[in-house]
C-alpha cells in the first residue's frame, strides 16, 4: 500500500486561482498515474492532494514490494525540483496482509483496500517528509540489500499502540 501526499497544499492553492487548482493536480495526478502505473501499481483512489496505490503480488508479482518502492522513487523524481511540475511530495509504504475489493453499499461500489496496512501507510504518509520515501520494517525487508544505509526511525504513529519500525528509502 502506497500514499502520496501533496505537501503544503492549502498554502500552495491560497495562491493559485480556481482555475489553476485542478490543472495543477491533474498534472500530479498524471505524473503519479504513469509512475506508479509503470510499476504494475493499482491505482485504488486519486482524492484532493493524494493518491493511493496498490500493489498488489497476483498483479505485480512476487517483487511487489520494490515495485512500490521505485514507483515511489519514480514518482518523487518526476515532481522534485527542477521538474516541471515541481511540488513537495511525501510518500509512505507499508506492507502486508489485508482486505483488497470492492466496498460500498446504496449503488456506490469503490475498488480500495482496508485494513491495518492501509493505516499504517497513511500514517507513514503524514510523517515523511517532502521528498521521503517512508517504508515500513516488512517493506524494508525486501529492498535492504538495494539501500542498506538507509536511515532507521522509530515512530509513534496516530492511532497505532506501539511504536512503528521505519526507514527512509534515499530517492536520489
Amino acid at each position: 500500500m502506497l500514499f502520496a501526499d501533496v505537501r503544503g497544499y492549502t498554502k500552495l492553492t491560497e495562491g493559485l486561482s480556481p482555475a489553476e487548482v485542478p490543472t495543477l493536480m491533474n498534472r500530479f495526478y498524471e505524473t503519479a498515474s504513469s509512475a506508479l502505473l509503470a510499476r504494475d501499481g493499482l491505482l485504488g483512489q486519486v482524492e484532493g492532494d493524494n493518491v493511493m496505490a496498490l500493489f498488489v503480488p497476483g498483479f505485480a508479482g512476487h517483487e511487489y514490494k520494490q515495485n512500490a518502492v521505485e514507483g515511489a522513487r519514480s514518482l518523487l523524481a518526476a515532481v522534485g525540483s527542477g521538474s516541471d511540475l515541481a511540488l513537495d511530495i511525501g510518500v509512505g509504504i507499508a506492507s502486508g496482509e489485508e482486505f483488497v475489493g470492492n466496498v460500498g453499499g446504496g449503488g456506490y461500489k469503490d475498488f480500495t483496500a482496508l485494513g491495518d496496512v492501509t493505516n499504517t501507510a497513511a500514517r507513514l504518509t503524514a510523517k515523511a517528509l517532502a521528498g521521503e520515501v517512508l517504508v515500513d520494517a516488512e517493506t524494508f525487508e525486501a529492498v535492504r540489500a538495494t539501500y542498506p544505509d538507509a536511515e532507521r526511525r522509530e515512530l509513534e504513529l496516530k492511532g497505532k499502540q506501539s511504536p512503528v519500525e521505519s526507514f527512509v528509502i534515499p530517492v536520489s
